[in-house]
């Protein structure tokens, strides 16, 4: 579907930039399909998944604890009011749409994207909102005119009654210049730039030192190593950025010099900096015993031993039973369970 592969770009090309564009879009789904909720409605800022919302469960779910103290608890039922009025409105769309196509009976699906991309650096905006119809472009806004464009034919008729209704497209107006925006940014207060915490580690005397950055975001935040203030390029490895599961991201930096002493190092994160402190090396280094490499080992020795054990005098005792009574041996497949996955839609 041509709606899918436009949204999924988006996400990807939001991850990719550094924080100036920043994205706030919902993917709203009416169906009559059994197998799933009759409407769910999953939003995004950039490319975290924030909140969800289904018919089924009745339930507005923040998915990471950021996004729900991002907002008051009335804002968060007025959040919740629009997903259930959106609901109502799409419902009756799908029903009309159905019944002037013939498909009373048939298994059909309505979409909405909605949502507006906002430059924190310049303070410029704009809205998208598009609507499909079993997997194809069906209608869109547009924002500049204020009205509504048909994609197929099928859309036509609906689209002259969408452009004669004027409230809506006073709401829609409204919604798109002022009040997307504001939802973006009342969640961006908390996360859409965040230096995270940085901490230090070293695992023996000889490794590297690493700068350990944890809960920052965009991804694309740069994270460097400075020696007396001065970037560094050689002796450093940058690990990849990796989600932690919250909406933010960490990573590992490592520093492999033995200057440790006569010069100052420091991580950078973005805006944010801290200074090495050998001494917290140190006690992190002697916080692990020495004799606990050697206990590893001898436990790894032992177990291996004893594995190869069971399985010389398990061998054994079965050649010797197949010598003696061979022919009655019978093999019988596994039997194999299939779970199905459900697949939410973040």
């Amino acid at each position: 579907m041509e709606l899918h592969v436009t949204l999924c770009l988006l996400y990807c090309c939001a991850a990719c930039t550094l924080a100036a564009k920043h994205f706030y879009t919902t993917l709203y789904t009416v169906t009559r399909a059994s197998c799933q909720p009759e409407f769910t409605a999953v939003s995004f800022v950039n490319e975290w998944q924030i909140t969800r919302y289904d018919s089924q469960n009745k339930t507005l779910t923040a998915m990471h604890s950021w996004v729900r103290a991002a907002l008051s608890d009335q804002h968060w039922e007025k959040y919740k009011e629009t997903h259930l009025s959106e609901y109502s409105r799409l419902r009756e769309e799908l029903n009309a749409k159905m019944r002037s196509l013939g498909h009373v009976n048939d298994i059909h699906t309505f979409q909405r994207r909605s949502g507006c991309e906002w430059d924190d650096v310049t303070g410029l905006s704009k809205g998208f909102d598009e609507y499909g119809y079993d997997g194809e472009d069906f209608i869109s806004l547009d924002l500049n005119q204020m009205r509504y464009v048909p994609h197929t034919t099928q859309a036509n008729i609906t689209a002259e009654r969408w452009n004669r209704d004027g409230a809506l497209i006073q709401s829609q107006s409204s919604y798109h210049t002022r009040e997307c925006v504001n939802w973006l940014k009342r969640f961006g207060k908390t996360n859409l730039e965040q230096t995270g915490s940085i901490s230090f580690f070293q695992r023996t005397s000889f490794s590297p030192v690493v700068c350990h950055v944890a809960g920052f975001c965009p991804s694309a935040m740069k994270i460097s190593w400075r020696k007396d203030g001065k970037d560094m390029k050689e002796n450093v490895r940058i690990g990849a950025a990796l989600p932690d599961g919250e909406g933010t991201y960490l990573r590992n930096v490592s520093l492999n010099i033995t200057e440790l002493d006569s010069n100052t190092f420091t991580c950078v994160v973005g805006n944010t900096s801290r200074d090495l402190d050998k001494r917290q090396l140190k006690s992190e280094s002697d916080s692990h015993p020495a004799w606990i490499p050697v206990v590893v080992v001898v436990v790894v020795v032992v177990v291996v031993c004893i594995g190869l054990i069971v399985c010389g005098v398990s061998w054994y005792c079965k050649k010797q039973q197949r010598s003696v009574q061979y022919s009655t041996v019978q093999q019988r497949p596994a039997a194999m369970q299939l779970s199905a996955l459900q697949t939410d839609d973040h």
